[in-house]
């Protein structure tokens, strides 16, 4: 995410150098291995551009950066340069005084990797650097910026590796459970996610002090935060960790409502957008509206035949409440449809009622029709935000949906090609937010 044009304009890039990054997206799906190859390549080369000539405006921010960050940076960086020098991230395979995080043992570590700790945090400064720019350039043409904050962490990460006794984990370090979903809609055997769970009683003995460092980073990176998997704040599926599927986990309760309030009582206040999908209880929603957090809606998921359909079709949304077209874990809105028409086509009653119930809401059983009208219907309702996947936006199929869910591979690879956001499409979009006063 570090734009090498702007290398070049601190200084720290030569323009030679950008001949091998190429000048259009060709392709829709990213190959990450290739662009991390190169970016690296450009990384590098930066760093010891800065290193020699050490730009006095560049060292400065540099240095305001690592004093302003040194809450989460020095133990980031370290991680990194550990992981690097062992050849893996999973730190329980790492000798034993670095693995439990002993100071005795990292000093010399620190020392050793000194540069290479410094690297990454160069990294992390310029990363820091150019977001801040485009967040001033956004919020001077009245764009804000919607920041997702996942309920957990990887086991595999320096949050888990530097805060051990915050996680339930074994003495050797792997974790005793993990988390997860129940069997749902999207997967018969639950969801298997394998992140190491919160020792919650730890967190409310210490004042939640690491939460309200990391809602602290999110807040200052983006204007709005949604909190993934909003469950998670009121109850947990606790899995075995060897357990191969999801099937035998069981709810835990957590002191989400205690987390909140200590939050608003160090921030004043929380711009959240919850993601309250999935197997949602009475709770849930007292912990949602409690605080007058938005949740969720999402029209693909108003025409199932299940009884609690009805609160996604866009006539029962109310005023607090964020709606989506679909999510990045549903299908693109077209590859949905027709998904759903290939169901009714061989005789599955439960789509042709599905079906007929989409056409009669929609006003159309054109599939040319089909987004747009999804679109339309949205923007009118009274959620007082609305949000368009830009694959939606441009019409495309399931081919171009980010991620299926309880899948590792082929996920959050699509991206746009240039040109596809075009004058048109913008006229359209500013016209439908005019006519149903969205702007």
């Amino acid at each position: 995410m570090i734009s090498p044009e702007l290398l070049i304009e601190d200084g720290l890039l030569g323009p030679r150098l950008l001949r091998e990054v190429p000048k259009t997206s060709t392709s829709w799906k990213a190959s990450f291995a290739s662009s991390k190859r190169l970016r690296a390549k450009l990384l590098r080369h930066a760093y010891r551009v800065f290193l020699d000539q050490r730009p006095a405006s560049i060292s400065r921010s540099f240095a305001a950066f690592k004093a302003r960050e040194i809450g989460w940076l020095e133990e980031h960086c370290l991680f990194g340069a550990l992981s690097d020098h062992f050849k893996t991230s999973d730190w329980t395979r790492w000798p034993t005084g670095i693995a439990k995080h002993q100071e005795a043992a990292l000093r010399p570590a620190r020392n050793d990797l000194a540069e290479k700790i410094d690297y990454l945090a160069f990294q992390q400064f310029l990363f820091d650097r150019q977001w801040r720019a485009l967040k001033r350039c956004s919020r001077k043409k009245g764009v804000g910026i919607i920041g997702d904050l996942p309920i957990f962490v990887a086991h595999d990460s320096s949050d888990v590796w530097a805060h051990q006794q915050a996680f339930l984990l074994k003495a050797n370090g792997l974790p005793k459970f993990v988390a997860g979903a129940p069997p749902d809609a999207f997967s018969v055997d639950g969801q298997l996610w394998g992140n190491a769970l919160y020792d919650w009683a730890y967190h409310e003995r210490t004042g939640f002090a690491w939460w309200n460092d990391r809602v602290r980073r999110q807040l200052d990176l983006f204007d709005v935060v949604r909190l993934d998997h909003f469950i998670g704040f009121s109850r947990y599926w606790r899995i075995a960790s060897r357990a191969k599927t999801a099937k035998g986990g069981r709810w835990v309760s957590v002191p989400g409502q205690k987390l909140f309030d200590k939050l608003l009582r160090v921030r004043g206040e929380l711009p959240f957008i919850v993601e309250d999908l999935g197997a949602v209880t009475r709770e849930v929603w007292d912990l949602r509206d409690r605080y007058g957090f938005p949740g969720m809606k999402v029209l693909q998921f108003g025409f199932e035949g299940r009884k609690s359909a009805g609160v996604h079709r866009p006539h029962n949304y109310p005023q607090e409440s964020v709606a989506f077209t679909g999510t990045h874990d549903s299908d693109t809105t077209l590859g949905w449809y027709k998904a759903l028409k290939r169901r009714a086509r061989s005789k599955d009653r439960t789509a042709k009622t599905e079906l007929r119930r989409v056409h009669a809401y929609l006003g159309t059983t054109k599939e040319a029709e089909i987004v747009g009208a999804a679109i339309r219907t949205l923007s009118i309702s009274r959620a007082h935000t609305v949000i368009f996947p830009l694959q939606d936006v441009l019409n495309l199929d399931g081919r171009h949906r980010m991620n299926t869910p309880g899948t590792t591979r082929g996920n959050w690879a699509w991206r746009l090609k240039d040109g596809q956001l075009s004058k048109d499409v913008a006229d359209r979009l500013r016209e439908l937010a005019e006519a149903t006063d969205r702007c």
